[in-house]
């Protein structure tokens, strides 16, 4: 037998090899199918509802998809759930029988007509034969079965829907619907209930008497954009204002974190293009102050000092519906609520209903009714608010506010067109940089053809090829996308530029805003230390111009004398219009203090550096500390022993050998007690030691960056950590000078996300064996220098504007010392924070004294800090620091 199956084997052997010759197969024979290469396609899905009642009665229509069985997820219905949102806004008006027919007020409102009550058929044909008509019936009598007779097949579209109000046994219907005979036109109200026909007449003139008297104007209350913050989120100013714009909105309120310190550029970028839109900004729960100087959001504890603030400032402050606590104190208004709807309708109190960023979609608004002899104004805006001459739009259409004004808003709605042809609605109007390229997409959602004209409104100092009007049509349902390439010029280099983009069409103007946010031409280190004979100095370059090649300019005076230039130097660059390059000079200096200027493309720039004697010999190696077999690095010297991070490229230790004390706060190797808290690092996560805010949480915080040791040994030792964000690149170098403190911490940021537009080098501060209320922490503030200490019963935080650039600590007990020292001019402010261990994220007493500084793109940024450690007073380090030339002052 076994010889037998053997014989099979090698005879089938044969076969299939002599088959494999004879086909021939190659691979050329072979094809790739792409059957399933749309993913939609494979879909599975199922519609699911609900009508009825959980802790409320609501209707919901979703569909639900499933992708590979495994993958699923929820949308909404979108046409059952705007249908059913018309149930909900006439159940809202106390008419939930109401069905309008779209256009219905907007067509109603544009001419004159008769009114007539019950009118018999002949007395309507009459008054037919003289004109439009509008009539009041009941559906039972000869009149009305004629008219309704004529209403189509799906009208009762409620009882398809399942709606839950059409459950109700004494559902009162009322239908507004209108026919047409060519010109002429039958506007009918159609109820069996008097009393409906009665509200709804009334209802139609207030609407009519409100559009005669007011203008409406959208807006935003309460947009968010954290342009001025660590912490990231999506959207500049100007893309929230232009996204605003292009859905009707005429006016704006911020009060994203920090937005407050941005109501001047505000100003400012509207006035630049001329675009009709007012601006204001607050930090809630105070709006509307004339200035914002002197706030303190993280210091303000008591009802009091808000109120009091607002007040002082000529703002207003509003509250809680809910908050007790208030009721002894006079606010302005309601801080509105989907969940308060009920008080805000009713009590007579003003409120603001706050729209949050466009990362939250930005789904609620609030239309100010404002008499139409008023421009829009900020006054007048704010006027209107405190009037409650004002309607709150939540998401899917719900509406909060004064009856008056909310069902006249609630009407057109319904009717839909009128709004659409009010906020140009019809047409979509998008405009974004790329680059320097301008590009303007329309789309027309309607079924008529667009024409119309397109038009810029450009800052000084940015041109482009063709300013004059540009003639589009875009046809029904269709969208047209225009590039329009722009040129800036030195002006506009280093700011965030406007673009408004106009479109006229049927005798109206639609708007919105784009930005060619720019970098400066020219970056380099603004301070800046190194060790003769030479000097490493970094320079980027962002070209502007039209041209690819150009010579940068350097030259080196010594500090006061700017006479004679003691080095220069030029190297050619090489960059295409809108790019950057880089570029390495060398300086051969001997020591003392100097300032460097750069020039190129017409631009300059000047910065402070300091010049060491080449002197002492510090060392760096590399030793795993924690046994996880990824190398920590320590940089040693007399005075201090450094150990860097690769985790997150932070300084975990340095340690002051005469103290023998790590002025940081170190929670490594440990874990924070909460480590597995669902989602923890997406929350601010406790390393300890020196690092970075760059976002919330940081982006840096768990990231492993690149690092090699670039001097081992000599008068200085250096460490290099690089690492990238998707293509967002951060690199750090550290540097250790001589036997001195000195620690130089050089950062380069090449950045493409405009959310990540705020680094914050961050040291958490432990002086001594504890932080505790020994240590002073000074500040040199622009009316001088001040002194803060922790409060050990709560945490709490300061901004500063310094007069110099430096800050400092002392252990009062232990005579140990921490200053820092940056250039003052390139933060935007110093951001101080004395934490609390009842802080939800970080359970520990520390302090942080954090330069918050700008993150540009299409360019590096670089930035420097410098650290200084030692035993006894502060003073001693700053006077060594403005030794070295390491103290900078504003300017």
């Amino acid at each position: 037998m076994k010889t037998k199956y053997i014989a099979k084997v090698v005879l089938l052997t044969i076969f299939f090899s002599v088959s494999g010759i004879i086909s021939g197969q190659k691979i050329d024979d072979y094809r790739y199918d792409n059957g399933q290469s749309h993913p939609v396609d494979h879909t599975v899905r199922s519609e699911v509802r609900f009508n009825g009642y959980t802790n409320h009665w609501h209707d919901t229509y979703d569909k639900w998809y499933r992708y590979g069985n495994l993958f699923k997820m929820a949308v909404s219905d979108v046409e059952k759930t705007i249908l059913q949102s018309k149930v909900d806004i006439a159940e809202d008006m106390g008419i939930p029988g109401l069905l309008m027919q779209e256009g219905f007020m907007n067509t109603l409102l544009s001419g004159s007509y008769t009114t007539l009550e019950q009118p018999d058929p002949d007395q309507l044909e009459e008054a037919l034969s003289a004109g439009n008509v509008l009539i009041f019936l009941d559906p039972g009598t000869e009149a009305g079965e004629m008219v309704t007779a004529k209403l189509p097949a799906d009208w009762e579209w409620p009882h398809t829907l399942k709606s839950h109000q059409y459950g109700t046994v004494s559902l009162a219907r009322a239908d507004l619907f209108l026919l047409e005979n060519g010109e002429n036109k039958l506007f009918v109200v159609s109820s069996p209930d008097e009393g409906t026909r009665e509200v709804l007449g009334e209802q139609i003139e207030t609407t009519a008497h409100i559009l005669q008297k007011y203008n409406l104007h959208k807006g935003w209350f309460g947009a968010e954009s954290l342009l001025k913050s660590v912490t990231c989120t999506k959207g500049h100013p100007l893309e929230v204002i232009g996204t605003g714009m292009n859905e009707g909105n005429s006016w704006f309120v911020f009060s994203g974190y920090m937005d407050f310190l941005a109501k001047n550029e505000l100003d400012e970028w509207i006035k630049e293009v001329g675009v009709p839109v007012v601006t204001d900004v607050g930090f809630s729960p105070v709006f509307g102050c004339r200035d914002y100087d002197g706030l303190q959001v993280q210091s303000m504890f008591t009802k009091e000092s808000w109120i009091n603030y607002a007040h002082e400032k000529g703002g207003y402050i509003f509250r809680q519906v809910w908050d007790t606590l208030a009721d002894p104190f006079h606010y302005d208004g309601y801080l509105a609520t989907e969940g308060n709807k009920e008080q805000i309708d009713n009590e007579d109190v003003p409120f603001v209903l706050r729209t949050g960023s466009l990362d939250g979609d930005a789904r609620s608004s609030m239309v100010l009714f404002i008499e139409k002899d008023k421009p829009l104004t900020r006054e007048s805006m704010w006027e209107a608010i405190l009037d409650r001459r004002a309607t709150g739009v939540l998401e899917q259409g719900k509406m909060m506010g004064p009856a008056r004004y909310r069902n006249a808003l609630q009407m057109l709605l319904l009717d839909r067109v009128f709004l659409e042809e009010y906020y140009g609605d019809h047409v979509d109007l998008k405009a974004v940089v790329n680059g320097y390229d301008l590009e303007v997409t329309l789309s027309n959602f309607s079924e008529r053809a667009v024409y119309g004209d397109l038009e810029l409104s450009l800052p000084a100092g940015v041109t482009a090829e063709d300013r004059s009007s540009i003639p589009v049509d875009i046809f029904p349902n269709s969208s047209k996308t225009l590039h329009i390439a722009l040129q800036p010029g030195k002006e506009a280099t280093g700011h965030t530029n406007p673009v408004a983009v106009h479109f006229n069409m049927d005798g109206k103007k639609k708007s919105t805003l784009a930005m060619l946010d720019l970098p400066p031409a020219i970056s380099v280190h603004q301070l800046l230390y190194g060790h003769a004979p030479r000097i490493s100095y970094p320079v980027s370059v962002h070209n502007f111009s039209q041209k690819s090649s150009f010579p940068v300019e350097l030259q080196v005076f010594r500090t006061g004398d700017k006479n004679k230039p003691v080095f220069q130097t030029s190297k050619s660059c090489n960059a295409a219009t809108g790019s950057f390059q880089g570029l390495v000079f060398e300086l051969d200096l001997s020591a003392g203090d100097y300032e460097v200027k750069v020039a190129v493309l017409g631009v300059e720039t000047t910065s402070q550096l300091g010049v060491g004697k080449a002197e002492g010999k510090p060392y760096v190696y590399e030793i795993d500390l924690n046994g996880d077999g990824v190398n920590e690095f320590r940089m040693e010297n007399d005075s201090v022993q450094v150990t860097l991070l690769t985790t997150g490229a932070r300084v975990i230790e340095y340690i002051v050998k005469s103290r023998n004390d790590n002025v940081f706060y170190k929670l490594w190797p440990e874990k924070p007690i909460d480590d597995k808290r669902p989602f923890r690092k997406r929350g601010y996560y406790f390393y300890g030691g020196f690092e970075d805010f760059l976002g919330q949480a940081s982006m840096e915080t768990h990231q492993v960056y690149d690092a090699e040791i670039v001097q081992k040994e000599g008068d200085y030792v250096r460490v290099r950590m690089w690492t990238d964000y998707f293509g967002n690149r951060l690199e750090k170098t550290f540097t250790l000078y001589g036997d001195s403190p000195l620690l130089e911490l050089r950062y380069a940021l090449t950045f493409k996300n405009p959310e990540a537009n705020i680094i914050a080098p961050d040291p958490l501060l432990a002086l001594g064996k504890r932080h505790w209320t020994e240590d002073v922490f000074t500040v040199p503030e622009l009316d001088g220098l001040h002194e803060y200490r922790m409060k050990p019963e709560k945490y709490f935080g300061r901004i500063f504007y310094l007069k110099e650039g430096w800050n400092a600590g002392y252990d009062t007990k232990e005579d140990v010392s921490y200053v820092a020292a940056y250039p003052v001019d390139q933060q935007l402010f110093l951001h101080m924070w004395m934490n609390h261990p009842s802080n939800n994220d970080a359970h520990y007493y520390c302090v942080e004294f954090q330069p918050w500084v700008n993150i540009y793109r299409k360019n590096t940024t670089y930035f420097t800090y410098y650290i200084w450690g030692a035993g006894g007073a502060w003073e001693n380090g700053v006077k060594s620091l403005r030794e070295m030339n390491l103290i900078t002052t504003a300017k």
